[in-house]
């Protein structure tokens, strides 16, 4: 991992303050550590990554075989299949409907991860985490209470519905808040089929904060991760794992940092001299969104109007200048909701030494048609508590469900598309108004598998003895030990091809499908024999491995 100062990436908050009249706010507090729940960012390790080929991706390591014929190339790789998997599930009203169409195709989910030969799964960790993280520097935001569940689960992993190690999923065992389903030398840490176990831990439920933190929630929960002692998230992220991050959400981001003042539930009026307007998801559209350069109009206008360029803000937006606190104190983030999308983005890719190594992908709620026309539209609604007219962002997208008074629907994830969109070919985002998520899953399935590559070796690999090819290679391969402590050298297959008597064992094959040539170099598909049985497809090409050989 790479060291990144904390100044680099964010401005950090303090700790949840007047929650209520604690104290005064100040306006650039240092950072403290995750027991005040708001942490600094983590300062991570610097992780040196060689370039070896174009057939792999995957991290090197140091096994050194024997060195019969010194003038000869040495190739060293480690062939991991490692990943680690955050979802995001929102878990605000209305979600619920949502949520259960998620956990149906958990299952296809994990299906398109399996490697298509074996039918192995990656070395996992599968995690999850709501979007509920309170209502900034208010104890009192309905649904939103600080430090409690539901409301507030400060990027704690959940297990099912339920507050972070009191889940309604029982299939992990004691004392785990993640699924690890084990790399050869270790024992899944849950009971039966991790489908099912995956299915039980995402239906969140659906009474968690109206204000949904999706960035910062997941922001917490990998600095949480990185750290193993950590007693929520402790572990879960890996330094040679990919990482994957997944939103489902059927609103906008609308963090804000423990400071903030803008979700005050003391003002809940258009005409209201701060400007906040009325106590709604409009607000964060209001101080989150720039389109065509302008924030979203403050009053509600006289039919339907749809607004273009809509972007993040970016600290450049709306700002709530005469708000106080109790104490007379101004909002020191000034309206702003944090962290902003390049900064979240920077943090996300700062996890890891190479930045290709982190994947994100979304269902959330369309910004534009199929035409590129905008789909950000705002309307007005009246506001039951005095019965002035509000604005409204309009749904971008709606879709039948089995309950007729509670439609499916989203609004346009401006922050969240754009966060995607950052990544490049390593975003992937889906409307989530759909008849099921079959193809969403998949297909965020298929871009991870993309970057879980085969175990391949690039070169002409030498043999022991050039006059004896029944010596086998040059190589010395490396697996996990029994019980998980270690690594132990395993020894090349014999037979080369058939059922092996010296299991485990490694094996060479060329396999032009598995290893296509590397700019012309040769290439051989690396795969591991746990048992008498392996034999063609009956290998183990997943397995965590290292190999060293000598090539030609």
């Amino acid at each position: 991992m790479l060291a990144v100062a904390p100044s680099a990436l964010f401005s950090r908050p303090e700790a949840p303050v007047n929650r209520l009249l604690l104290r005064p706010f100040t306006a650039c507090p240092s950072p403290v550590s995750p027991s005040s729940r708001r942490a600094t960012p983590l300062a991570l390790t610097a992780l040196a990554i060689v370039a070896v080929g174009a057939c792999t991706t995957h991290r090197l390591a140091a096994p050194t075989p024997s060195t019969s014929t010194l003038d000869k190339q040495q190739y060293t790789q480690s062939l991991k299949r490692k990943l680690d998997i955050l979802f995001m599930v929102d878990d605000s009203p209305s979600m619920a409907p949502l949520q259960t169409k998620l956990s149906q195709q958990l299952g296809n989910f994990m299906d398109a991860l399996s490697d298509p030969t074996t039918g192995r799964l990656p070395d996992l960790h599968v995690a999850v985490v709501s979007s509920s993280l309170g209502g900034g520097a208010w104890n009192n935001v309905p649904q939103c209470g600080a430090g409690q569940h539901p409301g507030d689960d400060g990027g704690k992993f959940l297990q099912g519905a339920g507050s972070a190690g009191h889940g309604s999923c029982t299939m992990l065992h004691a004392g785990q808040t993640f699924l690890a389903n084990g790399d050869g030398g270790t024992a899944p840490n849950f009971d039966g089929d991790i489908r099912d176990a995956f299915k039980c831990m995402a239906l969140l439920g659906d009474d968690g904060c109206g204000f949904e933190s999706q960035f910062e929630s997941v922001y917490y929960a990998l600095y949480k991760g990185s750290h193993p002692d950590d007693p929520d998230n402790g572990g879960f992220l890996r330094d040679d794992a990919l990482l994957a991050v997944v939103m489902v959400t059927n609103e906008d981001d609308c963090s804000v940092n423990s400071t903030s003042l803008l979700l005050d539930p003391g003002v809940n009026s258009v005409s209201d001299p701060t400007g906040l307007g009325a106590l709604q998801s409009y607000r964060c559209n209001e101080f989150g969104h720039l389109c065509g350069g302008q924030p979203p109009p403050h009053d509600a206008p006289s039919g339907t109007v749809t607004l273009n360029d809509c972007v993040s803000a970016e600290d450049n937006g709306k700002t709530d200048s005469t708000l106080r606190d109790p104490n007379g104190n101004p909002d020191p983030t000034m309206g702003h909701l944090w962290p902003t999308v390049s900064d979240f983005t920077a943090f996300l890719k700062s996890l890891k030494a190479d930045p290709d190594d982190v994947l994100v992908a979304a269902l959330a709620g369309p910004t534009v048609d199929d035409t590129g026309r905008s789909l950000y539209r705002v309307t007005s609604q009246a506001n039951p508590s005095n019965g002035e007219l509000d604005p409204v962002v309009d749904h971008s997208c709606t879709h039948s469900s089995q309950d007729p008074g509670m439609p499916e629907y989203a609004d346009p994830a401006v922050r969240i598309k754009q966060w995607v969109d950052n990544f490049r070919g390593n975003g992937v985002f889906y409307p989530i108004c759909a008849d099921d998520f079959a193809q969403a899953m998949k297909g965020i399935a298929q871009t991870i598998g993309h970057h879980l590559k085969n175990s391949c070796v690039v070169g002409d690999i030498a043999l022991v003895d050039p006059n004896d090819p029944a010596k086998g290679h040059n190589c010395e391969v490396t697996i996990p030990a029994a019980g998980g402590t270690g690594r132990r050298s395993v020894p090349e297959c014999t037979p080369a091809n058939g059922s092996p008597t010296n299991v485990p064992c490694y094996r060479l094959t060329a396999d032009a499908s598995a290893c296509p040539k590397a700019s012309g170099t040769n290439t051989t598909l690396l795969s591991i024999c746990q048992d008498a049985a392996c034999a063609g497809a009956a290998a183990d090409t997943s397995i965590d491995a290292t190999i060293a050989c000598l090539l030609q």
